[in-house]
């Protein structure tokens, strides 16, 4: 049984794998069919292998019965056509699993793995911890359980992390000490009968307290220790990039230059995680400045979502001059050239980022290093520096262009659209929705900001927990039946919708501008990294667009563009009509609010909405509300135990009209005397003065009266209350219990009035009667089988 429930709590660990609880609920399964199966085969003494044989002819049962039945001899036998379907599914989940960043959907094939996966472990776990005896050895499948999330890149917030930790360790201890008593009753004569078994509550009480001080060391130690964090544990950074895996987002550097990551991956680990970290800060000359570009993914597939090339091509050297800006040849007041000073901070990893951020589009970059760019993405590579720490000077340009200019820009080169408007067929049904959304448009401009309108100002909710998208089957259930994500969902949805009505569209990820200081520099954390579409215009190059919804409702660092604010004298149909109009004065008069945080937060939290209470305030509500329940818990108790004990001992004695009279008056006596000596005992333990239990009722009372020194009065009361006691005890006739009630709450008051105020007030807010008994009583539940189980017979 601990073997069992060890690994069930071990398996919480894997929560941010999978957006639902189907998989927890089928791996729950799995570990029940291992136990009960384990525990069958210990009935007799079996060979090792046969039980190996055993536990995996019980987990293939359970496996193709709950998903592979439909072939199955009477839906439960195995037959060869089941199985094979059932290696099929397997092979689907692996697929599944190259593809989908966590948390992934519970697809059929994900979910077996998992519940295969978790049932291997309990196998394992079971096998080792009781037939081999040895439960310390048990926790290397648990950990290999526990540490599957951050080979996967996950990196789940503290919160959920401690949990997890918690779970996993409780239930290891639990094993170690089950193994532990064991181990200690082996040490008496065999059989020992119930009386004569070892006390094990000493040993049990010094590993709980053990265990407990390690879980809480371990909790706390990256709290205090700068720069250790859960995901460095495990080999992760920080910041958008991360260290060389490849995925959904991008695949191994070309000549040794780069590796990249999984931009997708990283961007929903960042913007999950419990507390933002610091990731670079900037001074700019721009009075209003744009996001801050890390990776460009321009390669739409059918199951893997924008992607980036295998490797960057068409790499030029950085002197520091970089290629030209990609079709941006419009020059005049429109574009203004700026420059940025940025500082990595750092804690962020030597390998944290696959490109450096820069400002879009820039023209020169100064920096440590052997700096080369890419000429179709401008993404800018620094091989052989140390990121953390690292200082570089960006010079860019700033476009402004109006509504207008935009609106008559030229179509693009024919070199352009081959490759930027190329879409997949899977993606063809969306089609008649983009076309919809946009009915009424004149421009490829208007059906772009068509699309932004739609997407940030319609049906869509903005929400982290959401799947990330990385098909056409999941961009359409977006589009059409949850709606709702983040940024990566919306910006994946506007391009391909984008390239679906002919217009160039890639996918850019990096970061927002970040809060501004009081310095005057902006702080960039993990909380702003983002992702947005970009949109080719003849003659400005790439521009942005932001579908995601921002301010309140949304990501509040998130700002549209002001080029993309239709002036009100050109609307139509479909159209926005109450952004500000574009140009310096709408940008003056609106841009600033929106590169603000709300107060307190920071940039790239979502801000809450007016009326809205955040999570952070329910969860303060919630803990402040358990502190005034477990603080008022025992004085209600107490007082609760003494109702009922007065009312229970009032309605004492036979309840049928048959009986004597005098019967029932004497049972009521002796009802309301044991009632009055088991409140005046919790009084005085109450108060710090408990009693033995080898006192009798007088010396109780006189030891009291006399250490406590109570009034004549007060002494009296309890004498009478000690006398009806030892008559109700001992005597053929009770003492007269009409008076006792009020002889105790009169030895109560006399005993507050004469200890401390210390005292006094601890025995009404904490009274030790209620206290200590529930302490008990949780110290003997986690002592989980003490003096119950006995070793099984091998």
């Amino acid at each position: 049984m601990a073997a069992a429930l060890a690994v069930i709590a071990a398996s919480v660990s894997l929560y941010p794998v999978f957006s639902g609880l189907t998989w927890f609920w089928c791996g729950v399964a799995s570990v029940i069919v291992v136990a009960a199966t384990g525990t069958l085969t210990r009935l007799r003494r079996l060979p090792v292998a046969a039980v190996l044989a055993a536990y995996a002819v019980a987990l293939l049962l359970w496996l193709n019965l709950a998903f592979s039945n439909a072939r199955s001899l009477w839906h439960l036998l195995p037959t060869p056509a089941s199985l094979a379907a059932l290696f099929d599914i397997a092979g689907q989940g692996f697929g599944e699993a190259a593809k989908y960043a966590p948390p992934a959907p519970e697809l059929r094939g994900m979910v077996l793995l998992a519940a295969a996966g978790i049932g291997l472990t309990a196998l394992l776990t079971d096998l080792i911890a009781v037939r081999l005896e040895s439960a310390a050895l048990a926790g290397l499948p648990l950990l290999l359980l526990f540490t599957e999330p951050f080979t996967l890149s996950v990196a789940p917030g503290f919160a959920g992390t401690a949990i997890a930790f918690c779970a996993g360790v409780a239930g290891y201890l639990a094993l170690l000490s089950s193994e532990a008593r064991d181990r200690i009753r082996e040490w008496e004569h065999p059989g020992p009968a119930a009386r004569d078994e070892p006390e094990t509550g000493t040993l049990a009480a010094a590993g709980r307290r053990v265990g407990f001080a390690s879980v809480v060391l371990a909790l706390c130690l990256p709290l205090f220790i700068p720069g250790l964090h859960a995901t460095r544990l495990f080999g992760g950074q920080p910041g958008i990039g991360g260290s060389g895996g490849t995925g959904g987002g991008g695949g191994g550097g070309g000549d040794g230059v780069i590796g990249f990551p999984n931009p997708n991956a990283q961007l929903f680990q960042e913007l999950h995680s419990a507390q933002p970290q610091n990731v670079l800060a900037y001074a700019t000359s721009d009075p209003y400045p744009g996001y801050l570009q890390v990776y460009t993914l321009d390669q739409l597939t059918d199951d893997a979502g924008w992607q980036m090339y295998s490797q960057p091509r068409d790499l030029v050297p950085v002197s520091p001059a970089l290629p030209a800006p990609p079709g941006l040849t419009v020059t005049g007041p429109s574009v203004t050239r700026q420059t940025t000073n940025i500082t990595v901070d750092r804690s962020v990893g030597s390998d944290a980022f696959g490109a450096l951020p820069v400002p879009y589009p820039a023209t020169s970059v100064k920096a440590n290093g052997t700096l080369t760019a890419d000429k179709s993405t401008l993404m800018v590579f620094d091989n052989g520096v140390s990121l953390g720490g690292l200082s570089y000077t960006v010079t860019g340009l700033n476009e402004s262009p109006t509504y207008q200019q935009l609106a008559a820009a030229p179509p693009p080169a024919d070199s352009t659209a081959a490759h930027y408007r190329s879409v997949p067929s899977s993606y063809d049904a969306l089609k008649p929705l983009a076309e919809a959304e946009t009915a009424g448009a004149t421009s490829e401009l208007q059906q772009a900001v068509d699309l932004q309108s739609w997407l940030s100002d319609g049906p869509f909710k903005y929400t982290l927990d959401a799947p990330t998208v990385l098909s056409a089957p999941a961009l359409t259930r977006f589009l059409t039946v949850t709606r709702a994500g983040y940024c990566q969902q919306f910006s994946f949805a506007m391009a391909v919708l984008a390239r679906l009505l002919g217009i160039p569209a890639r996918v850019a990820i990096g970061f927002t501008q970040g809060a501004q200081q009081s310095s005057g520099r902006y702080l960039v954390t993990s909380h702003d990294a983002h992702a947005w579409p970009e949109l080719y215009f003849q003659g400005y190059g790439w521009l942005r667009f932001e579908p995601t919804p921002n301010g309140g409702a949304g990501q509040a660092s998130a700002s549209p563009p002001v080029y993309t604010s239709q002036p009100a004298s050109a609307g139509t149909a479909g159209q926005p009509q109450t952004q500000p109009s574009a140009g310096p004065a709408a940008a003056a008069t609106s841009n600033p609010l929106r590169h603000l945080p709300f107060p307190g937060q920071s940039a790239g939290q979502q801000a809450p909405g007016p009326g809205s209470v955040s999570p952070w305030e329910i969860a303060g509500l919630v803990v402040a509300g358990l502190i005034v329940v477990l603080a008022a818990a025992p004085r209600c108790a107490r007082g609760v135990i003494r109702r009922r004990r007065w009312r229970r001992r009032s309605a004492a004695g036979p309840p049928d009209a048959a009986t004597a009279r005098a019967d029932r008056v004497r049972a009521r006596d002796v009802a309301w005397a044991h009632a009055a000596w088991a409140e005046l005992r919790d009084d005085l333990t109450d108060y710090g003065a408990p009693s033995r239990p080898s006192e009798s009722p007088r010396a109780v009372a006189a030891r009291a009266g006399t250490g406590l020194r109570l009034a004549v009065q007060a002494q009296a009361a309890l004498g009478r209350i000690a006398m009806a006691e030892e008559r109700a005890r001992y005597a053929p006739a009770p003492a007269d219990g009409a008076r006792l009630r009020a002889d105790s709450a009169a030895v109560r008051r006399a005993i507050a009035a004469a200890v401390p105020r210390e005292a006094r007030w601890r025995a009404r807010l904490f009274p030790a009667s209620v206290v200590t008994p529930a302490l008990n009583a949780l110290a003997s539940t986690a002592d989980l089988y003490r003096g119950s189980r006995r070793r099984s017979p091998q």
